[in-house]
């Protein structure tokens, strides 16, 4: 036997021993839009609060408002036009097998390995940043840094809100008592075709950061719950293009809760 012939039976006695190993697939565009290249200027602000976990007490509400602008060039990439759900989140879990090293916590609305019925269409969350930075490696995607996250969901003018500069409560889920299914809100798209950028979930972005005290991500987008009263870490609800909220990580397996998702993005080739 030559060596190419040799090399071939190896090759074929490999995917024979091995036939369900998972490398990954191709990243699926069909769900994803293009956000061209170019330079953004991005406005952000945020307020310093200080509390305990997410979905627990709040120990500190002053309002102090920080802001900074700064433009910046964006390569082009593509993001998914909605937020992942449960339904593809368990095809994620049915090909690899996948248990964080963690576990409290992880999809804690799910019974058996199974997601709540009637929710296939709607955001996965109880799901922690490396969770989702799980599931996008399988998908052949990441997550989206900051910066896309703002570009994709207001574009270049500026405007406050995906669909402009006039806040309309019609246009996302907010202020209700639980997630809808992905898209339910088409008039509320962003310039580039992006849906639910404001409401129903919180999403997780790719920027694990330290201020030397702490260890935090920004997640953006505000959810469907609006706490009332001072006794939440995060007021939920409409939150505008621009504003960013300080996920602390207290311990690990906390940074899980019912109000957090994600989407995932790919740069364009």
């Amino acid at each position: 036997m030559n060596n190419k012939g040799f090399a071939i039976f190896c090759i074929f006695f490999f995917l024979l021993i091995f036939p369900k190993i998972n490398f990954g697939q191709a990243p699926n565009r069909s769900n994803m839009v293009l956000v061209p290249a170019g330079k953004f200027t991005m406005h952000v602000e945020y307020r310093w609060r200080e509390g305990l976990s997410l979905d627990t007490l709040i120990v500190d509400d002053r309002g102090i408002r920080y802001s900074y602008t700064e433009e910046v060039y964006v390569p082009a990439f593509y993001i998914d036009k909605t937020e992942v759900t449960n339904e593809q989140f368990k095809q994620f879990l049915d090909e690899t097998g996948y248990k964080p090293k963690w576990p409290r916590n992880f999809l804690k609305n799910w019974h058996n390995g199974i997601y709540p019925k009637g929710k296939a269409k709607h955001p996965v969350v109880w799901v922690s940043l490396e969770d989702a930075k799980a599931y996008a490696k399988w998908a052949g995607k990441r997550l989206p840094t900051e910066v896309e996250w703002q570009k994709a969901a207001q574009g270049t003018d500026g405007r406050t809100w995906p669909w402009g500069n006039i806040f309309d409560p019609t246009k996302a889920n907010i202020d209700s008592r639980d997630t809808k299914p992905v898209g339910s809100y088409p008039e509320g798209t962003s310039p580039y075709g992006c849906l639910d950028m404001i409401g129903n979930v919180w999403e997780w972005t790719d920027s694990f950061q330290s201020d030397g005290y702490h260890y935090f991500s920004w997640i953006r987008g505000g959810s469907y719950f609006l706490a009332k009263g001072s006794r939440w870490y995060m007021q939920g609800g409409p939150i505008t293009n621009y504003q960013r909220t300080k996920f602390w990580y207290m311990t690990p397996a906390l940074n899980r809760c019912a109000t957090v998702g994600f989407r995932c993005a790919k740069d364009a080739e």
